[in-house]
C-alpha cells in the first residue's frame, strides 16, 4: 500500500514530520516499511510560465523557450514542440542536477550553459522522465493552470510517499481515510498543542433526476453466504475521456495506471475509501438485470484482459438475464466494459465473501488490487458510502444525470455488537494498570463508541473494523495507541522452564553424528520433483520374501521361516502412490510434492560419482508428502543412505569395494547408538533393487533384554536397503554399483531409547563350545541363531555363526552352518555335564525344528569364513 503525504493531507491536518509521522504509525501497527521523498535534488528548478516561443534560426527541429520564472527569464533550445505561451513549466537552471533524458533513468547530469547549434541555451524546460516523476520523455511537463510561477517545484510538485507493509487483519488500512483514521488518532493522542483533530470525509451528495435507480435496475443476490451485499447506482449521458491532471497524479503515486476517466474513478475511491467498484456499460447489461449467483457447469467469461476464463461452480459470478458480466470481486468481463462509446453507466459496490474470492483468484492466476482488499475482509457497511462518492467525482469529471437512490440488495444485514471489556483484563494482559478515563479516551480516538457500567467498558468498534471481536482485541487498541514503551519491562518471577529439545530433533543429531562418523557425507535436496521421475524406479512389481514370490511366510512342520511382516508398508517410502501436483509449478522439475527421497538421492550419487570415482556417502534426513485425499499432505521424516561401489583402501593408491554388508554395519551401528536391539533384516526381491541382495528392516518393541522372549507379533517394517538394481542404476546414468538404504525415520525412533541395562562382570568362567550343523539351504542362518538360544535357556550367554560351507561331499540343497556357543552361569562356575546337556537339548531342537544333524567324520569341515 502506497500513500501519498500531500493526498493524505487532504482528509487530515498533519502537524508531525514525515519521519516522526512514520515512526509513530509504525509503534502504533501499522508499518511504515519505507519512505520515498519526490522532489529531494530539486535545487535551482522552477515554476515558469511560457512567455515566448520562437523558431530556432540555424534548426528546423529546434525552438527557443523564453520563460518566466518569477520576474526573472531566461531563454533555453527545446526540441519540444508540445507547448505554448502560457504554460506552466518546469524551468532548471544552470547548476540543477536531473536525470539524463536519454538514458536508462539512473544517469544524472548537471546543467550548464551550452550553444546549441550557435544559440547560448541558459538552463532547460524539463520533462517528466529528467525529473524522475515518469518514463515520459517525449514532451515537456506541462503543469497544472493554477501552478505558482517561481515557486521552487520541490515545494509545488515534491511529496513523500509511505510504503505500508500491514498485517492481514487491518483491511481498514488499505485506504486513505483508513490511515487518515490512525493519523489523527494518534495526534489527539500525542499532540501539544491542544487544537482538535478530525478526519475530513469527503463529500458524499450530488444532485439526482428521475426515474428511482429501481426502475432502470433489478438486482438479486442468489447466494448471499458469498455476497451478503450488492449497491449500484445508474449515471446517465456521460462523456469518458482523459482524467484531469491531478487525477492522474494521484492514481500514480499510489503505483496506479490511469486508463480513462470512469475507470480512474473507481480506482480512486477503492484508493481513498478501500471499498473496490466496478463500472459497467449500463447499455450492454441484458435485460437490465444484475444477478449475483455462483458460476453454472460450463460457464465462461472473456475477462478485461482478453483471455476465456473457465468457471467452475465454487466461483462467484456478476450475470445480467443472459450470461455472466463480470468475476465477482476478481475482474469485470470484457463484453460489458466501459470504452469511449459508453454513455450510460451501472456502477457496483458490493461485499463479498473473502475465502470465495481469494480461492477464485488462486484458481483464475488473477491478482489485483480489488481481489487484495476483499480477501482480506470488508464491512459490508461500506459499499454505500463509497457508491456516492464514486458517482459524485463520475458527475464532476464526466458529466451526465444520476438517478434517484442507490439500488441496494442487502438480504442479511450486518448486526455490530459492542464488546465488553473488564477493566482488569487490561492489567492482567499488559502487566500495567490503566484508569478506565484513559482507556475511554484512547478508544474514543480510535471512533470507538464507549460506555462505562462498573467495571466494564463497553466499545463499540466503528464499521471498518471487522477485526475487532474480544476484549483482547480492544487491550490491543489501547496498548498500541497509548505506546508500547508506557508498557514496563518485568522480570520474570519464578525459574525459567529447563529447555528440552523435542526427542525427534535429539534423534537427527545422534544421526549425523553416526553418519558423518561413518564416512558419509549429509546432502538436502528438493522436495519439488519432476512427477515422472518415480518411473525411473521400476515400481511395477511387488515386494515380496526373498525364497517365495507368493506369499509372506515360508513354513516346514509348524516352525515359520519368516514370520509374517507387512511389507507393503517399506512402498510408502518408495514412491508407489501417486504425487500432490503444484498448481503453478515454476518448472517441469519442480511440478510435484516427492513421496520419496530415492529419486533425489540418486540423481545426487551420479552427480557426485562424475567427480570422482571412490568414496561416494551420502546421506539426506528429509521429507516425503504422501496424498491423503482432499487433505494437506501428511509429511513424513525420511532417513536415506546412498554409496557408490569403491571407497579407498587401506594401502597407498588402493581402492576397495562396499558391498551390502557394509551398508547393513552403518545401520547396525546407528540402531546401536539409538538403543534398538529387538529388530531383523530380512532378505526380500523388489523391483528397484538387485534380487538376493536386499532386505527390510523390521523392529518390534522390546519387553525384556532377552533377545529370544522378545514378541514379534507386533513386526513392523520400517526401511528397505540393497544394491541398485543394474536397469535402474542405468536410468540414472550411474556407471558403478550403488547401494541405497532408506528408513521411516518417524517410525524408528518411536522405536529409540535412552535407556540402558548394565550388568556386572561375571565372575564365572564360561565354556565355548562349536557346533556344526547340515540343513536345507533355504533356511536363515538368523532362524537357527534364534532356536540356539531359546533351546539352550537361561545357560547359553551367546552364539554366533562363525562358518558356511556348500559343496562336496554335502548335497546340493544342503549347506553347512557352524556356530560358537558361550554358556555361562551368574552363580557358580559349570560342569562338563551341564554343558554336555545344553548341548544336546540344542542339537534336538534344531533337528526337531529343520531336521538338521551334525556334521560329522563323513562330511569333513571345508569352511569359507564369513
Amino acid at each position: 500500500m502506497q500513500v501519498s503525504l500531500k493526498w493524505l493531507k487532504d482528509y487530515v491536518d498533519i502537524r508531525i514530520p514525515p519521519h516522526e509521522l512514520a515512526h509513530r504509525l509504525t509503534m502504533g501497527g501499522v508499518e511504515v516499511a519505507s519512505m520515498d521523498r519526490i522532489g529531494v535534488g530539486w535545487d535551482k528548478i522552477y515554476v515558469g510560465v511560457v512567455a515566448e516561443l520562437r523558431p530556432h534560426p540555424n534548426a528546423d527541429r529546434l525552438q527557443l523557450v523564453t520563460a518566466d520564472y518569477g520576474g526573472k527569464t531566461i531563454t533555453v533550445v527545446t526540441g519540444a514542440f508540445n507547448i505554448k505561451v502560457g504554460d506552466k513549466v518546469p524551468v532548471a537552471l544552470a547548476g540543477a542536477t536531473l536525470i539524463d533524458g536519454h538514458g536508462d533513468g539512473t544517469t544524472t547530469i548537471t546543467l550548464k550553459p551550452t550553444r546549441m547549434r550557435g544559440i547560448l541555451s541558459e538552463g532547460m524546460v524539463c520533462s517528466g522522465k529528467e525529473l524522475g516523476l515518469s518514463d515520459d520523455h517525449t514532451g515537456i511537463l506541462i503543469l497544472e493552470p493554477d501552478a505558482p510561477v517561481g515557486m521552487l517545484l520541490a515545494d509545488y510538485l515534491g511529496d513523500v510517499v509511505f510504503h505500508f507493509e500491514l498485517t492481514p487483519n487491518r483491511s481498514d488500512c488499505l485506504s486513505l481515510l483508513g490511515i487518515a483514521r490512525e493519523v489523527t488518532a494518534i495526534q489527539r493522542m500525542h499532540g501539544a498543542d491542544g487544537q482538535p483533530v478530525a478526519v475530513r470525509a469527503p463529500r458524499l451528495d450530488y444532485p439526482e433526476t428521475e426515474p428511482e435507480v429501481s426502475s432502470l435496475v433489478d438486482l438479486a443476490i442468489e447466494d448471499p453466504d458469498l455476497c451478503p451485499r450488492y449497491s449500484a447506482t445508474v449515471i446517465r449521458g456521460v462523456r469518458v475521456g482523459e482524467s484531469p491532471r491531478w487525477l492522474q497524479d494521484r492514481l500514480r503515486s499510489a503505483g496506479q495506471r490511469p486508463i480513462n476517466n470512469i475507470v480512474d474513478v473507481t480506482n480512486y475511491v477503492m484508493l481513498e475509501m478501500g471499498q473496490p467498484l466496478h463500472a459497467f456499460d449500463y447499455d450492454l447489461i441484458g435485460g437490465k438485470r444484475i444477478i449475483v449467483r455462483r458460476a453454472r457447469t460450463g460457464e465462461s467469461i472473456v475477462s478485461l484482459d482478453g483471455v476465456l476464463r473457465e468457471l467452475t461452480p465454487d466461483m462467484l459470478v456478476i450475470a445480467d438475464a443472459r450470461r455472466p458480466v463480470a468475476i465477482a470481486g476478481v475482474m469485470g468481463g470484457l463484453e460489458s466494459e466501459v470504452t469511449e462509446n459508453t454513455v450510460n453507466i451501472l456502477l457496483e459496490s458490493a461485499n463479498f465473501n473473502p475465502p470465495s474470492i481469494r480461492r477464485t483468484a488462486r484458481a483464475l492466476k488473477i491478482p489485483s488490487e480489488a481481489q487484495k482488499r476483499f480477501e482480506k475482509g470488508l464491512s459490508p457497511e461500506g459499499t454505500v458510502p463509497a457508491a456516492r462518492r464514486a458517482t459524485r467525482l463520475i458527475q464532476d469529471l464526466a458529466g451526465g444525470q444520476v438517478a434517484k437512490g442507490v439500488a441496494d440488495a442487502y438480504p442479511m444485514p450486518y448486526d455490530r455488537q459492542p464488546v465488553g471489556l473488564p477493566v482488569g483484563e487490561v492489567k492482567r494482559l499488559l502487566g500495567i494498570t490503566l484508569p478506565v478515563p484513559e482507556i475511554v479516551r484512547a478508544l474514543e480516538a480510535l471512533d470507538f463508541q464507549c460506555s462505562v457500567e462498573g467495571d466494564y467498558v463497553w466499545a463499540m468498534p466503528p464499521y471498518q473494523r471487522r477485526d475487532i471481536n474480544i476484549p483482547a482485541d480492544v487491550v490491543e487498541e489501547v496498548a498500541r495507541l497509548l505506546g508500547y514503551d508506557r508498557i514496563p519491562d518485568t522480570m520474570l518471577s519464578g525459574s525459567m522452564p529447563t529447555y528440552e529439545a523435542p526427542q525427534e530433533l535429539a534423534w537427527e543429531e545422534v544421526t549425523r553424528d553416526v553418519l558423518t562418523g561413518a564416512g558419509f557425507n549429509e546432502v538436502i535436496t528438493y522436495s519439488l520433483v519432476n512427477k515422472q521421475g518415480t518411473d525411473k524406479l521400476l515400481l511395477g512389481g511387488r515386494l515380496v520374501t526373498s525364497k517365495d514370490a507368493g506369499a509372506a511366510t515360508l513354513k516346514r512342520g509348524k516352525a515359520p521361516l519368516i514370520p509374517f511382516i507387512v511389507l507393503e508398508a517399506i512402498d510408502s517410502l518408495l514412491g508407489k502412490e501417486p504425487p500432490l501436483l503444484v498448481a503453478n509449478p515454476l518448472s517441469a522439475e519442480a511440478e510435484a510434492l516427492r513421496t520419496t527421497t530415492l529419486v533425489s538421492m540418486l540423481e545426487t550419487l551420479e552427480r557426485n560419482l562424475r567427480h570422482t570415482d571412490r568414496d561416494v556417502h551420502l546421506f539426506e534426513l528429509g521429507r516425503i508428502y504422501l496424498p491423503r485425499g482432499q487433505d494437506l499432505p501428511e509429511e513424513r521424516r525420511v532417513l536415506t543412505l546412498a554409496m557408490g561401489q569403491y571407497r579407498t583402501g587401506r594401502s597407498w593408491g588402493v581402492k576397495e569395494e562396499n558391498d551390502f554388508f557394509d551398508l547393513k554395519g552403518v545401520l547396525e551401528v546407528l540402531l546401536g547408538r539409538m538403543g534398538i536391539r529387538a529388530y531383523r533384516v530380512i532378505p526380500v526381491h523388489h523391483p528397484t533393487f538387485h534380487p538376493g541382495r536386499t532386505a527390510v528392516l523390521a523392529v518390534r518393541p522390546e519387553s525384556t533384554s532377552s533377545r529370544r522372549q522378545v514378541s514379534r507379533e507386533r513386526e513392523e517394517a520400517v526401511g528397505i536397503l540393497g544394491e541398485v538394481h543394474p536397469k535402474v542404476r542405468q536410468n540414472f546414468d550411474i556407471k558403478q554399483r550403488a547401494y541405497l538404504l532408506t528408513v521411516d525415520f518417524q517410525k524408528l525412533t518411536g522405536y529409540a531409547t535412552t535407556s540402558r541395562q548394565y550388568q556386572p562382570l561375571p565372575r564365572f568362567p564360561a565354556v565355548v563350545q562349536d557346533i556344526a550343523l547340515i540343513l536345507d539351504a533355504a533356511i536363515p542362518a538368523e532362524k537357527v541363531l534364534e532356536v540356539i538360544l531359546r533351546a539352550g535357556g537361561r545357560l547359553v550367554k551367546e552364539a554366533r555363526l562363525f562358518d558356511v560351507y556348500q559343496g562336496e561331499p554335502i548335497p546340493p540343497d544342503k549347506r553347512s552352518l557352524a556356530y560358537s556357543i558361550t554358556y555361562q552361569a551368574p552363580e557358580r562356575t559349570l560342569t562338563d555335564e551341564e554343558v554336555a546337556k545344553a548341548q544336546q537339548g540344542i542339537v534336538s531342537a534344531l533337528n526337531r525344528e529343520f531336521g538338521a544333524i551334525l556334521r560329522g567324520p563323513d562330511n569333513p569341515p571345508h569352511r569359507i569364513q564369513i
